[in-house]
């Protein structure tokens, strides 16, 4: 009885021994199988995608590789790539693979090019947050490999340098139109705004690629001028709507007068010599607003002054 248990253990022992080897065997023979043989057709778009890898990192290749991936398409349709529909589907297969493989690297490089240069062309950048997108769609790219990552840190510094431009632009369009005498220009809006300017400037930009623009470099030097200017263009527009009033009957007096409209629009064009811009020609305009403003005063006194002797 143990005889014939240890025979049959040998025998379920040989039996799996056998499949696996069997496996093994047929596993290795996969592995050597060879690929199609080349043709005229396949060798010349092995040329091509091999001159693509030496494409210069300073301008981009789209249309080279377009032009590649059409003839690889037409030379599949005319079952010109194989001798059979098999190794015409499968050169089709190795070659796109392969030539997406050669131009997503080198369009990371192209892109990286842009982005340690100091010139960030607008055409440049367009073209490759569209790029990128169309590259991160197609099925040959590999979930984790070194390329997916370059893709995601680009469209990382496409952000920032999106959100620097934007924060940028509402500095130099900011404006504020309530002139009502009780009203006054946002301080604190723009002191908001004159921290985040700085806090970029003092962080790099808060991306090692987009600090190298000097595109952003200059406009976020420039945003301490620009919201001086619209603080500026803010009294001048309120000296013009308020000034004149003196005769409309509203006021009894000079000193009325002085004291209800003068005099606190006086202390808003004041308070422009407060520093809060360190811009170099505060002096020189808040000296023309006062002078503008004055000069409604002195004629306010006279106004007041003829009425009073008459």
């Amino acid at each position: 009885m143990k005889a014939i248990k240890i025979i049959l253990v040998i025998a379920v022992v040989a039996v799996i021994g056998f499949f696996v080897w069997k496996w093994l065997v047929e596993i290795d023979m996969l592995r050597t199988v060879p690929p199609p043989s080349t043709n005229p057709f396949t060798a010349r778009i092995e040329r091509e995608i091999d001159s693509l890898i030496r494409f210069p990192s300073n301008v981009f290749s789209p249309k080279f590789y377009q032009d590649i991936q059409y003839r690889i398409d037409d030379y599949h349709k005319q079952g010109f790539l194989g001798n059979s529909q098999s190794d015409n589907n499968q050169w089709k297969e190795i070659l796109s693979k392969n030539l997406y493989a050669a131009y997503a690297s080198k369009f990371v490089e192209q892109a990286m090019y842009v982005f340690t240069g100091s010139e960030w062309n607008i055409t440049d950048l367009n073209f490759i947050r569209s790029e990128v997108r169309t590259l991160q769609n197609s099925t040959y790219l590999g979930p984790g490999s070194p390329v997916a990552t370059s893709f995601t840190n680009m469209l990382t510094v496409l952000a920032k340098y999106d959100e620097i431009t934007n924060f940028i632009a509402s500095c130099r369009g900011f404006s504020y139109t309530s002139s009502g005498l009780s009203d006054s220009f946002p301080i604190a809006n723009v002191q908001g705004k004159l921290s985040q300017a700085k806090t970029y400037q003092i962080n790099r930009l808060e991306n090692e690629y987009v600090n190298n623009c000097t595109r952003l470099q200059d406009g976020l030097k420039d945003i301490p001028a620009a919201l001086f200017s619209a603080h500026v263009r803010y009294l001048d527009d309120k000296i013009s709507q308020w000034s004149g009033l003196y005769c409309n009957g509203i006021y009894i007096s000079h000193a009325d007068y002085v004291n209800n409209l003068n005099r606190p629009l006086r202390d808003e064009i004041d308070a422009l010599e407060d520093n809060t811009y360190g811009v170099s020609n505060s002096n020189s305009e808040h000296r023309r607003l006062l002078d503008r403003w004055s000069a409604d005063n002195q004629d306010a006194f006279v106004f007041f002054s003829r009425r009073t002797t008459n």
